[in-house]
């Protein structure tokens, strides 16, 4: 601590000599720039010689390789779950495309699907539909009869096979309802 002390004073010392000699002029703010870079380096080099500060000898090359792989890995998943979460959506906009084809809306749908190349079973998995009929400006009446019944049945065959081709699934993983 004491050497360093003396080596600012020192330096400090050596740099009012030369501001002292020093001619007026247009290089006198340049050499004041040298000088003033010189005690800061002074007031640093005890903390730059510390042999402990820094060790490049120690550094393990194979733990930073390591922590950047996991970071990589963990940012990899990150980005293949939000990709699932996107495909997902566009499958339901699809599906939703679809189904208004036929006069209906989706009320609530879920799609359980595992998209990830590493999965044992990727894939879509489960498909489930509520549908509910378009409002057409005219007040619900529930009539229902058996001719209905079987139209909505025919309707969500149709919907079934045309979904299962698009994805190249089978039409049983298919559920849908009308509410």
């Amino acid at each position: 601590m004491k050497n360093w002390i003396e080596q600012i004073a020192v330096a400090v010392v050596i740099v009012s000599i030369f501001e002292l000699i020093l001619p007026k002029g247009n290089l006198k703010k340049y050499i004041k720039v040298v000088l003033g870079t010189y005690i800061i380096f002074c007031m640093i080099s005890p903390f730059v010689n510390s042999a402990n500060l820094f060790d490049i000898n120690q550094l393990d090359f194979n733990e930073i390789v390591d922590n950047s792989s996991k970071t990589i890995t963990n940012s990899s998943q990150t980005i293949d779950a939000r990709l699932q979460e996107l495909y997902i959506e566009e499958i339901k906009k699809s599906i939703e495309e679809k189904v208004k084809e036929y006069g209906f809306e989706i009320y609530k749908s879920k799609i359980d699907a595992d998209l990830s190349k590493e999965s044992k079973n990727p894939g879509i998995h489960k498909i489930n539909l509520i549908l509910k009929r378009k409002n057409i400006g005219v007040d619900k009446i529930d009539i229902r009869n058996d001719n209905d019944k079987k139209e909505n049945e025919a309707i969500i065959d149709n919907i079934k096979n045309e979904i299962a081709n698009m994805y190249n699934i089978q039409s049983d993983i298919i559920s849908i309802q009308i509410k």
